[in-house]
């Protein structure tokens, strides 16, 4: 598992092999739902910080209701900002990521795009999106892999208790180790699949207390797993 966990030769393989078993028994989805402009898509996940989806969504939905432009948005004073965000969780910080950000894409590029982005190598893009407020490893690969189709590999919390489990990544790995350390090791067109079946099954199955190991289509590949499972009948 050592091997393993500090990226050798076996973590490739280890990687296919859990997406393979996680397609078949969820299907491989797509992007689907994330077709959206690029800075709106930051603007988006920003929002998703801490907060579950449906929350995220609520803010979004009044956020482009009060501010149905970029320039409108760009242009909000923070506290009605924050008031409109305010079911998301975490306003003001949220509120000011969003504003900081626009003020450096504004500034920097003359406009509210990131297109220039497109074609830019996925480290270099990474690390100007991280360079924004607000911004870290998760929500940059988010808008990298969803937006841009680069091979980027988010890691949200539901991720890095399946991995840790599996022993893919260490027990104290972060968010962003654990996301720059998989990344390089996903096949070629696994990335969304891999990423959004991971966390249907950290919601569904490998849950934070009482895991469903039994019935857990990563069972044979699990060493956690193994343990919780030693000496109980499976049932698929």
């Amino acid at each position: 598992m050592a091997e393993a966990v500090r990226g050798g030769p076996k973590l490739p393989g280890r990687l296919r092999e859990v997406s393979r078993l996680l397609s078949r028994r969820f299907g491989r989805p797509g992007a689907c739902g994330h077709e959206i402009d690029p800075i709106r898509n930051l603007v988006l996940t920003i929002l998703s910080q801490n907060t579950t989806d449906a929350n995220r969504d609520r803010a979004y939905d009044h956020l482009v209701k009060r501010y149905p432009t970029l320039p409108e948005l760009a242009a909000a004073r923070p506290s009605e900002l924050e008031e409109a965000i305010r079911t998301g969780g975490l306003a003001k910080a949220k509120a000011k990521s969003i504003l900081g950000a626009l003020a450096r894409i504004k500034e920097e590029g003359g406009g509210y795009s990131l297109d220039f982005l497109r074609g830019m190598p996925l480290p270099r893009a990474r690390a100007y999106l991280t360079s924004l407020p607000g911004v870290g490893v998760k929500t940059a690969n988010i808008l990298l892999l969803f937006s841009f189709g680069l091979p980027a590999f988010p890691v949200d919390t539901h991720i890095l208790r399946v991995t840790k489990r599996l022993g893919l990544v260490p027990a104290a790995a972060t968010l962003a180790k654990a996301a720059l350390s998989l990344e390089p090791h996903v096949a070629t067109g696994d990335h969304v699949p891999l990423h959004l079946n991971l966390i249907r099954l950290g919601r569904e199955v490998c849950r934070p207390r009482n895991p469903l190991c039994a019935v857990c289509p990563l069972l044979s590949v699990c060493p956690e797993g193994a343990r919780n499972t030693k000496g109980k009948v499976c049932r698929p």
